[in-house]
């Protein structure tokens, strides 16, 4: 019977038109609860955004403090007292940036469970570990009666914005949705946001893990598969020519006595439970670009500076733009971290200067041995110490009772974890020069306030973290670099692989002077670049650390002295150029050994894929995207279907080459960049040589079986047909921010996605997660500058100023970044130019 012959009574027609009319009561009633939820949602959103323009503000200031914001909401603050600048940058920081501020201190001084809940107790438990929070108290012995003002006003600053904004029902959003009140700012959170930065930057632990794994499975001779600090001869290395040299320990020296204590080579540690320990371990791929070019070679005669930190990508970014002008004092502009007084890079009127990450190992991982009769002490030189025990009282949302966190503390420094009660030792423990008390915050002053290279070197002296690459360049055309830091002295070690604790061999033998750092002043060749590349040659007096990223900086020597060679003087276009190039050196020079490797491979080699099922000869799929691979220039553009071919065998190699032969995970590029490199020149065809026989495979056949697969995954991503893979189609920009892991408030917070070029190889570096594509890392601020002119300075941050959800500068500078384009700096703002204006006055 057809479906159209079947007729309701009138009772069932009646009760379909109630059914209706209730259904649209209801929908009209959900209508206006929606209404009044986003009109409620919209009020406390707009009423939290910072007052702009032709407001006057009452606060703890001795005079008038002029705030003008310009069309992306950076403010200029003008004062005649130092107190009442940084009380007003304190205040209007906050404004913009007090959820960000608060999850600062409360992540790195292991205080996150309080407002979060149990979720975040691992995480405060090992940052209670860490230690962060302990050293900022002794930072602040370090402040001079100057600096002591500044970071004090700045703190009443911040407070004062926090009362107000609590007290008037005008808090950010954020701290609505969990529901409390944040703190008064101290000069000990301005400490930890230091400290914190520092953490972010720093060295190799999770490597010298990896690196233990190695050699505790594959013996002593594993430590050959690190090479040496200098590969290759292209890579380019800043301080070529240190003043203080002296020859090095063979790179094996500290894996020996793992044979002398582990000689079955049992693996003492769980594994399992040291990559747990490593989820809260740095991002490995921080770092940056920047240069300074002599006016010998540019345009206008004066010097070129460019500086763009890659740091992860988040809302709000990590920088904040600020603008500080001290009556008869100084006069500088550029970005500071939120919770860090002064401008931190930029310029004033004399210098400019930026930063990169500098390659070099501040930390080291001592092995500790337990005395079984007593818990609580670790062997030294035959004799058992005492630890120092400090009980960490954590506060967890909705728990009644804190969490009682233990903490051991030996000579070498807090007990990251003790991992077995058998085996030659027990525990581990870390040592990290960044917890040393250090002078940046009475540095800033003095960079601010400097008025040549020979001012702001010594404005450098004693900064302990983090390590940082200072290039700079003042108005009388001297350009410089100094390699900041509280460098450890190793007497028999590289930094590479954990170190006995109970020996004295292996302790520090106290810090690299700072008149010993690495630095270059006016260098020949006319200009001086840093991208995390070599720090120092090999004949440089310290061992200081042997991982370095050179990929970079290989192309950016190749973009300067290029321009050099022919005689064409740079622009301000050309250092723009160098930011956003998509050149990857690491793939035309790995991919063309690992392309022949793949053509050397005969069917009769036997070869599998990972599921165990053999590999026949060449699909027509897998020989077009050879043969596309093979005629690739190595630019990574967003269109590009090499580029996709290649990130996706590239990053495959840590499990399917030397996870899947090794069972190790290996991802430091040297180790993968010079594995690869001698396994192609063999005259054997075998790759890992150094190695027992065991351990050693045909590099055709681990070359064929990877590319198989990474072609096979690109398939399933983007179809059978090569020609039409797109790198952008699985490498895309998405913007988190820390509430938006949460649905719904994902789609109330977050940003994304849009296709983009590059990867962490590349000058414009674009750091992505190998799982998803997400491109998360990269520069999160660019800055270009002419010192013929403070207003020839132009900058991009992304996403926007404000980390205020419906503040028009949450994200109105995301367009501009992702077209790779910039705004003026305007050093002089107009008046009557300005988008708002106010001003604090005395209560």
């Amino acid at each position: 019977m057809a479906v159209s012959s079947i007729s309701f009574n009138g009772k069932r027609k009646g009760f379909q038109r109630r059914w209706v009319k209730a259904l649209i009561w209801f929908g009209a009633v959900i209508l206006l609860l929606l209404i009044a939820a986003l009109i409620f949602l919209h009020y406390f959103t707009v009423a939290s955004l910072p007052d702009k323009d032709g407001e006057t503000i009452a606060a703890a200031v001795e005079d008038d403090v002029d705030v003008y914001r310009d069309e992306r909401g950076a403010a200029q603050i003008q004062s005649d007292e130092l107190s009442d600048l940084f009380y007003t940058q304190g205040y209007v920081t906050a404004q913009d940036r007090l959820f960000q501020m608060d999850m600062t201190r409360r992540l790195a001084g292991g205080e996150l469970a309080e407002v979060i809940g149990e979720d975040a107790l691992e995480s405060d438990k090992f940052f209670r570990t860490y230690g962060m929070h302990r050293a900022a108290g002794e930072m602040i012995d370090e402040f001079d009666d100057e600096t002591a003002e500044m970071v004090d006003a700045y703190a009443a600053g911040v407070t004062a914005y926090i009362d107000d904004a609590f007290a008037d029902g005008e808090q950010p959003l954020e701290f609505r949705i969990l529901g409390y009140e944040p703190e008064p700012w101290t000069p000990e959170d301005t400490a930890i946001a230091v400290k914190y930065m520092g953490y972010t930057l720093t060295g190799n632990f999770e490597e010298e893990l990896t690196n233990y794994e190695l050699v505790q499975r594959l013996g002593p001779e594993a430590a050959e598969m690190f090479p040496d600090y200098g590969i290759d001869d292209r890579f380019p290395v800043i301080d070529e020519d240190p003043d203080i040299t002296a020859e090095k320990a063979e790179a094996a020296a500290s894996a020996r006595f793992y044979k002398q204590i582990n000689p079955g080579r049992e693996t003492v540690f769980d594994y399992e439970d040291m990559q747990d320990l490593t989820a809260f371990s740095p991002e490995p791929l921080n770092g940056s670009n920047n240069w300074a070019i002599s006016g010998e070679h540019t345009e206008s005669g004066a010097p070129l500076i460019g500086d763009d930190p890659h740091l992860g990508l988040a809302i709000p970014s990590v920088w904040y733009q600020t603008h500080l002008e001290l009556t008869d004092d100084f006069h500088s502009i550029g970005v500071t971290v939120p919770g860090i007084p002064g401008v931190v890079l930029g310029h004033n009127s004399d210098v400019a200067w930026g930063v990169t990450s500098l390659s070099a190992d501040y930390e080291d991982v001592f092995l500790e041995r337990v005395n079984p009769e007593n818990p609580n002490e670790y062997l030294y030189d035959g004799e058992w110490e005492e630890a120092e025990i400090i009980d960490e009282k954590i506060a967890v949302n909705d728990k009644g009772d804190p969490y009682n966190h233990r903490v051991e503390i030996t000579r070498n420094g807090p007990v990251m974890n003790k991992v077995t009660e058998d085996g030659p030792y027990q525990a581990f423990s870390m040592r990290w020069s960044g917890r040393e008390p250090g002078e940046e915050l009475n540095g800033i002053l003095r960079l601010n306030r400097s008025e040549n290279t020979d001012e702001f070197l010594d404005g450098l002296d004693g900064f302990v973290t983090p390590g940082l690459s200072w290039v700079f360049a003042d108005t009388d055309d001297n350009i410089g670099f100094r390699g900041q830091a509280l460098l450890p002295e190793r007497p028999n070690s590289e930094g590479r692989f954990p170190v006995p604790g109970w020996d004295p061999d292996y302790q520090w033998d106290g810090f690299i002077d700072s008149d010993d750092l690495p630095e270059v002043i006016n260098p020949d060749d006319g200009y001086i670049m840093t991208a995390n590349n070599r720090a120092v040659s090999n004949s440089y007096a310290y061992e200081i650390g042997r991982n370095y990223f050179p990929y970079r900086a290989l192309r950016l020597k190749e973009m300067i002295e290029t321009k050099i060679a022919e005689d064409d003087p740079l622009t301000l276009e050309d250092t723009a150029d160098m930011q956003l190039d998509f050149t990857n050196t690491q793939a035309q020079m790995l991919a063309p050994k690992m392309i022949e490797g793949v053509r050397s491979w005969e069917p009769t080699e036997l070869a599998f894929d990972l599921d165990g099922d053999s590999i026949s000869a060449f699909s027509e799929t897998e020989e077009t995207a050879l043969s596309m691979l093979e005629n690739w220039d190595g630019y990574e553009d967003a269109d590009s279907p090499e580029a996709l071919i290649w990130q996706l065998w590239y990053e495959s190699l840590p499990e399917n080459l030397y996870e899947r032969y090794l069972h190790v995970k290996v991802t430091d590029s040297l180790t993968i960049h010079d594995t690869i490199t001698q396994a192609a020149e063999d005259d054997d065809g075998m790759m890992f040589t150094m190695l027992d026989e065991e351990h050693r495979i045909s590099f055709s056949k681990v070359m064929r079986e990877t590319f198989h697969e990474a072609v096979e995954l690109a398939e399933e991503m983007q179809g059978s047909s090569p020609e039409d893979w797109r790198w952008g189609e699985f490498h895309q920009v998405e913007i988190d921010h820390p509430l938006g892991e949460v649905w719904p408030l994902n789609h109330v917070f977050n940003l994304g996605s849009w296709e983009i070029g590059g990867s962490g190889a590349t000058p414009g570096a674009m750091g992505y997660d190998p799982e998803t594509g997400t491109a998360d890392h990269a520069a999160g601020w660019r800055m270009i500058g002419d010192l013929a002119d403070p207003e020839e300075f132009y900058d991009i941050m992304i996403p926007g100023q404000s980390g205020q959800w419906r503040s028009p500068h949450y994200d109105d500078q995301l367009e501009t970044w992702m077209e790779g384009g910039y705004e003026p700096m305007i050093y002089a703002k107009d008046e009557d130019e300005a988008s708002g204006h106010v001003r604090f006055v005395p209560e």
